[in-house]
């Protein structure tokens, strides 16, 4: 069904600047998504949306599934001014429609639903939005089973990751865990190895057996993997480097590595 909002006040839009800030998110247990392709991911895979929201105007050129949300009693879209709709994402213009959905609760627990031999993906403080989401995506293309994120990593929830998991973020759980020794105690529990890259005391990665029951850490931008994630750790593993360069971005490094997965298959 369709309803026309025509005041910068109503509660539904400042539902959605509150969702703007990662404490509004946490806060809702909510997040919006921006742009045709995400909002019609989920509802595609039925996840559950309060409402989809799309500028004035724009009803009548709006893709076939805005137009099957309006005929339905079961969704609710929301027409708002264009100039309030333009205020509501830091994105370019001509994104044409977002939409608010509930977060998935996803607790360490899941990790001890997992196989023996499936692969974990731990990110240590990852800051940029960009590095998280091609990590989550290449995580989705080399086969990983879940993510755990630990405390001081991007919100994957935030406008700017959405849009660089390109959908992707939907399809592998992400799990969130404070501190080095709960961590410890889920990944033992589940009976991964836990490996890292080091600069110091590791094997090149060629020379370890990467493919299958792994929980491989990647560290923060700029101070890598944190000493107590170290310490943890079952191997440790360098990659090469032939020209004078002295590490490789977070994500690029970890493609390589979570592509062990997917050796001689």
């Amino acid at each position: 069904m369709l309803i026309e909002i025509t005041s910068g006040d109503n509660s539904r839009i400042r539902l959605v600047r509150k969702l703007g800030t990662r404490k509004g998110r946490s806060t809702e247990g909510r997040f919006a998504v921006e742009g045709r392709n995400l909002v019609s991911e989920v509802l595609e895979r039925g996840l559950d949306v309060d409402f989809i929201m799309i500028p004035a105007g724009e009803r009548d050129s709006a893709p076939g599934f805005i137009t099957e949300c309006i005929g339905s009693p079961d969704i609710t879209v929301c027409e708002i001014p264009s100039r309030v709709f333009d205020t509501l994402t830091d994105a370019e213009k001509g994104i044409g429609m977002l939409a608010v959905v509930k977060q998935r609760e996803c607790g360490p627990e899941f990790l001890d639903s997992l196989e023996k031999d499936d692969n974990v993906l731990v990110l240590d403080r990852i800051q940029d939005p960009g590095n998280m989401g091609t990590l989550i995506r290449t995580a989705v293309a080399a086969g990983y089973k879940a993510i755990v994120a630990m405390s001081g990593t991007v919100d994957i929830y935030s406008p700017k990751v959405l849009r660089a998991t390109a959908g992707m973020i939907f399809e592998i759980p992400v799990i969130y865990v404070n501190g080095e020794n709960t961590l410890r105690d889920i990944l033992r529990r589940s009976g991964k190895r836990i490996a890292v890259t080091a600069v110091d005391g590791g094997v090149p990665y060629y020379e370890e057996d990467l493919s299958k029951g792994i929980a491989l850490i990647i560290g923060n931008e700029g101070s890598g993997v944190s000493d107590a994630m170290i310490e943890m750790a079952d191997v440790k593993v360098t990659l090469p480097m032939l020209g004078r360069i002295e590490s490789l971005n977070a994500a690029v490094a970890a493609a390589i590595l979570m592509y062990e997965a997917v050796r001689g298959r």
